[in-house]
């Protein structure tokens, strides 16, 4: 049987378009150690350079949502 191939979201790039700001990608690390990117918009109308990188944080927050 063979392994499955599980991803984690690590990063997201994010871009300030004028007034607003756009999640342009989720990057993801697999449990075979390779690394793919999700795009959300056109990848040829915006260049990934200038996104604004943030780390994804699979862990729950200590505050209280209530």
């Amino acid at each position: 049987m063979a392994k499955r191939k599980i991803g984690w979201p690590f990063q997201e790039g994010f871009i300030i378009d004028g007034m607003q700001e756009l999640h342009l990608f989720t990057d993801y690390r697999w449990n075979d150690g390779s690394v793919s990117r999700r795009w959300y918009v056109d990848p040829e109308r915006f260049d990934a350079c200038l996104a604004e990188l943030r780390p994804v944080s699979l862990k729950a927050s200590d505050e209280l949502d209530q």
